[in-house]
């Protein structure tokens, strides 16, 4: 087995695959391919429209570059990259102090519109992502009003417009900007082989050469999200009849992986032996094809719904490799083997939960500083890169936080003085003045939290990629409590973040935190991602 000739993503998952929650899985690993959660192509096309109109106004000019549509030689200077681009496409810039990468990474983009896909693959683009992806299978309420995600398994037409639009889009970039497309293997009525070969294959003639196949079908109507990712049985054995069929394109596998022993295997084959020229054998050394001897429904995996998870015996040479969501999400400390375990690399970047959260936490501290230690009024919607404010801190700690910022000063941000408050080296800092924080909109539909300057959606979200670390150990139960408390007092949320995390670990014990993680080798796991 060669290691580090496979790719192991993690899924774009609707309200999970946050800019935090990527952070999170990529002290876990280096290596991995971290997806974003979808961006819609039209949200960047309107913030845009409204970035002009501004600047505009601003300037008392309309000889300002275009944003959209009708560029005459497609070069990127025709966009400007703001950082309310960089945040509504997901992006995050890699942290030079932790030497954390976003990269390799790949933003998924849902649309029905070619135009808008186009525009949202250059910024894309300009943002550093490394792949494109249009999403043909989510059946979320939210893209389906839209007529895209898994509406385009129906719409092939559609979909044939759109993907081509971004590879023409792609091969105008000085780089090289693979596209590809996640879809499923069938939709409501349509799930034989023929239906889902003629759609590839018009993708294909597109010039998309790179697929994400979710093993089971999708139903547009009748059935929830969640519904949607547990009812349809997983098909492996089509996936691989899928790959045989097409050998010029590259596939990954996602749905219902259950370990990353599990995940290796499909990556890798169940049975690998190769002769001297690279060649697939069995064991009596004579040369076999790719056969799986499950089928759905499958006895021999015994899984709810008739599931077929079968590994290949042999890897197809254009498995690209595979994809997990809701293993990453329910079980993150499973994916601290990746590294080592999936790659091949002498070691991981953590070697206990500790490690990684204190290193989440010097993150959070970072993203989302303690509001308890200024006179500022403005509250605290989202990354302080994204803030328009200056918030200057005066003191060093409050009452509450004093322990955690006395043991913590590495981490913690200190109160500038004198010309550090004016020459602010951080790029995360914009000053507006205080006419224009009084008229924010959005901060006086907050005032309702008397007092509390971050939001708990701004908690919440901060935490939430921490909230399975402790699966399968003890103190989970009270680790998830503590900081559900904690980041519903309002005097505590003015802390920050990092402070509630460093506060609920306290409620485990430091065994469960020192303990080193448990590499795949020794691991078994009954998980079956069901929710």
């Amino acid at each position: 087995m060669n290691l580090g000739q496979k790719e192991f993503h993690i899924a774009p998952m609707i309200d999970v695959s946050t800019v935090e929650f990527r952070y999170f899985i990529r002290l876990l690993t280096k290596r991995a391919v971290i997806w974003n959660q979808m961006v819609a192509a039209e949200t960047l096309v309107h913030r845009s429209r409204i970035y002009d109109k501004s600047s505009r106004r601003e300037n008392s000019t309309d000889d300002l570059p275009p944003s959209l549509g009708g560029r005459e030689d497609g070069a990127d200077h025709d966009i400007e990259l703001t950082t309310d681009l960089k945040k509504h496409c997901g992006w995050y810039d890699g942290c030079a102090d932790d030497g954390v990468c976003p990269n390799p990474s790949v933003c998924q983009i849902g649309t029905n519109n070619p135009a808008d896909a186009a525009f949202a693959a250059r910024i894309a683009h300009k943002c550093g992502y490394d792949s494109i992806d249009l999403n043909c299978e989510c059946p979320s309420d939210r893209v389906a009003g839209r007529c895209f995600g898994a509406a385009l398994m129906k719409d092939q037409d559609a979909a044939v417009e759109v993907v081509s639009s971004m590879v023409q889009e792609a091969q105008s970039f000085d780089g090289h900007l693979p596209v590809s497309v996640k879809t499923r293997i069938g939709v409501d009525d349509n799930d034989g082989f023929d239906f889902m070969a003629n759609f590839i294959q018009r993708l294909v003639d597109t010039g998309c050469r790179n697929f994400v196949l979710h093993g089971r079908k999708v139903y547009t109507e009748g059935l929830s999200p969640a519904q949607n990712r547990t009812i349809p049985p997983l098909d492996y054995p089509s996936v691989y009849r899928l790959l045989e069929y097409f050998p010029q394109c590259s596939f990954v596998i996602n749905g219902g992986i259950m370990s990353l022993e599990h995940a290796r295997k499909v990556a890798f084959g169940n049975e690998v032996q190769f002769d001297e020229s690279g060649g697939a054998m069995n064991n009596n050394g004579t040369s076999f094809r790719l056969v799986s001897d499950h089928a759905v429904p499958c006895r021999t995996c015994n899984l709810p719904q008739g599931s077929c998870l079968g590994p290949p015996r042999i890897s197809p040479p254009n498995l690209r490799g595979v994809m997990v969501g809701r293993l990453a999400r329910d079980r993150p400390a499973d994916l601290a083997d990746i590294d080592r375990y999936f790659y091949g690399e002498p070691s991981n970047p953590c070697r206990n939960r500790r490690e990684l959260l204190d290193r989440y936490i010097s993150f959070l501290e970072r993203a989302y500083p303690r509001r308890c230690c200024d006179d500022d009024e403005t509250v605290t919607l989202g990354m302080v890169q994204d803030m328009h404010t200056t918030i200057v801190i005066k003191r060093q700690f409050c009452d509450i936080c004093q322990e955690f910022r006395s043991r913590n000063k590495d981490n913690c941000i200190v109160a500038p003085t004198g010309d550090a408050v004016e020459n602010r080296p951080s790029k995360a800092y914009a000053v507006i003045n205080p006419q224009q924080r009084q008229s924010d909109r959005r901060t006086k539909r907050h005032a309702k939290y008397k007092g509390a300057k971050i939001v708990t959606q701004i908690i919440d979200r901060a935490l939430q990629p921490t909230w399975g670390i402790l699966s399968g150990e003890s103190g989970k139960n009270a680790f998830r409590n503590v900081s559900h408390e904690l980041s519903r007092d309002n005097k505590v949320r003015n802390c920050g973040p990092g402070y509630i995390l460093w506060k609920a670990m306290q409620s485990a014990s430091d065994d469960v935190w020192d303990k080193p993680f448990e590499l795949s080798d020794d691991k078994r796991t009954s998980y079956y991602p069901t929710k």
